[in-house]
């Protein structure tokens, strides 16, 4: 199998995991006694911030676990790592779109609603994901960048959970 097929087989499976093992990361936290590490991985509240991680950290892991294992199979670690922070990026925007769209501008308040977002967001990050793992060139900058967002990404994450900023995306819903 060619890397682009395998990269195609990766996302697609990851699409399935990834979904529903953000499920029981969501209550990870509480689960385990309000542990504050735990709470840098998983929500430590109801904040859309919060909510980020559930795609955030088990994408990275997904992504990173998927080029170890097959790594020597020919796997571009540039196309790779790009394809990975496409999918990240993409499905943390889809999510903070939609819940705005839905709450801010519909002023439509679901439970159904908000845990849509995830079954959307990584599909559409994976997807393009493949996409992107599929026709990028590699190049040092495409690679760079993307270690970069993810490093910024996950040092934001672990900051701002320990201090959450006093704006409204990290402050939980009334």
């Amino acid at each position: 199998m060619n890397a682009v097929a395998r990269n195609r087989r990766w996302g697609l499976l990851g699409l399935i995991v990834v979904c529903f093992l953000s499920i029981p990361l969501h209550f990870f936290y509480d689960w385990t006694g309000e542990n504050t590490f735990i709470g840098l991985f998983a929500p430590i509240n109801e904040s859309i911030w919060e909510h980020l991680k559930l795609v955030f950290w088990p994408l990275l892991v997904w992504w990173t676990v998927g080029f170890i294992f097959y790594k020597k199979e020919g796997l571009s670690f540039n196309k790779w790592f790009t394809a990975a922070a496409a999918a990240i990026f993409l499905s943390m925007f889809v999510i903070v779109a939609w819940y705005y769209i839905w709450k801010g501008a519909l002023a439509v308040e679901s439970t159904a609603v908000d845990l849509s977002a995830l079954f959307i967001a990584v599909p559409i990050g994976q997807l393009v994901a493949i996409h992107v793992y599929r026709v990028i060139t590699p190049r040092t900058l495409y690679m760079v960048l993307a270690l970069l967002f993810i490093a910024v990404t996950g040092a934001a994450f672990i900051g701002f959970t320990l201090a959450p900023p006093d704006f409204p995306i990290f402050m939980p819903p009334n």
